[in-house]
């Protein structure tokens, strides 16, 4: 298929912040590795991923249906290079939850333009397929700096912060480059002013917003818990190889998940992927005891089931609601799961290791459920159109 100039400048420069997301996603974990903060500060380092998120999906969503997807995109970058030169520059505590706080927040924003840029400007036929793709290269570039923190970080703090940073600016001076050309979203220009923004929610969109939100709760509660926090508090000598190996994990399911989703459909691939992440959960905690090399291996295998859930996630989220309000309820729908995030990190904190695993496998057990009823009652997304406006939802379903 032949892709015109301004789908393949939208492609490309989604596909780069995504692997610029993926980058700072890793940054938590690694700014506790190779800078000096202290062990009682490790909660409130962590605790900048749902407070950042939660602020940018609020703020950004709805900014970005009300003036544009283009004028957000471009704003970003400003953001993100503020927040990496005060985690990478200085060695501060104080500048490192500044900088997090900071970059996360763009992140958070950035997911909802991101994913409606996608839908918006790819080929009819293969959207759901480049929205999988182009999300899953955030996998890589967490593998990419989890890689390049293992080998310069041996060196030294200095020289792993150092080798980051030089990584960062050059994904933001090429981001520069690629979103000053990146055209406005056509279906959002279709739209009349009136139109931008305005929210129209009936009976039946209210229950998708439902199960997708509890779809979110489940893949953001158990996002990375095991090579972010159990691996390396178990195994704290091999911390960057088990965050490089999960995501690589993570890289494989992005892969398979575009191969199969147009094939298998959303519904019973998103509920597929949610059984595969509720089986390896409950397999953790007699692959943990089994030593490291089980707990990597079935590390890696929960990599790729958790990829799979985002990417069914990213495909359904993106295509259930029209141009009007895309970027607003792909935001909604994180609303309440980082403020959940936020608490937990709390609550969980004096668990021992088994319990924190059974909490983790009673939320992959909750996005079963949310999948389930998904299949019963939520609409299959593949192979439908784009909807620009609430009625041509309403059609849309109306012809399934």
């Amino acid at each position: 298929m032949t892709l015109t100039r301004d789908q393949r400048l939208v492609l490309v420069s989604t596909a780069l912040d995504m692997f610029l997301e993926g980058v700072f996603v890793t940054l938590p974990s690694v700014s506790a590795l190779l800078s000096s903060i202290p062990s009682w500060a490790t909660p409130l380092v962590f605790s900048t991923i749902p407070v950042g998120t939660l602020i940018g999906n609020l703020a950004l969503g709805r900014l970005t249906d009300l003036r544009g997807r283009k004028s957000t995109y471009m704003a970003m970058l400003g953001v993100y290079a503020l927040g990496a030169l005060l985690i990478l520059a200085f060695n501060s505590l104080y500048a490192v939850l500044a900088g997090l706080l900071i970059t996360q927040t763009a992140m958070g924003g950035e997911v909802p333009i991101v994913l409606s840029y996608i839908v918006e400007s790819a080929p009819a036929d293969i959207k759901e397929r480049l929205v999988v793709l182009i999300t899953n290269v955030g996998n890589v570039g967490a593998v990419v700096i989890s890689a390049v923190a293992l080998a310069f970080g041996g060196l030294s703090a200095a020289s792993g912060r150092a080798a980051i940073g030089a990584l960062v600016a050059g994904a933001i001076a090429i981001m520069a480059v690629t979103r000053s050309m990146v055209p406005e979203s056509r279906p959002w220009l279709s739209l009349r002013p009136e139109e931008r923004g305005r929210v129209v929610l009936g009976a039946e969109a209210r229950l998708w917003l439902a199960l997708l939100t509890l779809m979110a709760i489940s893949s953001v509660l158990t996002f990375g818990l095991l090579a972010l926090s159990i691996g390396p508090e178990e195994f704290p000598s091999h911390a960057l190889e088990i965050i490089m190996l999960y995501f690589a994990g993570e890289a494989l399911g992005g892969l398979v998940a575009a191969a199969a989703i147009d094939r298998v459909g959303s519904r019973a691939f998103t509920l597929a992927s949610f059984a595969g992440g509720f089986a390896t959960s409950l397999a953790a905690i007699p692959a943990l005891r089994a030593g490291l090399a089980p707990f990597m291996a079935l590390l890696f295998v929960n990599g790729a089931f958790t990829e799979t859930v985002w990417a069914s996630r990213n495909v359904l989220e993106s295509l259930s609601f029209p141009t009007t309000f895309r970027a607003t309820g792909i935001a909604l729908v994180r609303v309440a799961p980082y403020v959940l995030m936020l608490a937990s990190f709390f609550a969980t904190a004096g668990m021992g290791v088994v319990d924190f695993l059974w909490y983790a496998t009673s939320m992959w057990a909750l996005g079963l459920a949310a999948s389930a009823a998904w299949m019963a009652r939520g609409r299959e997304v593949v192979g439908s159109p784009v909807a620009i406006r609430p009625e041509d939802l309403d059609r849309l379903r109306r012809r399934a």
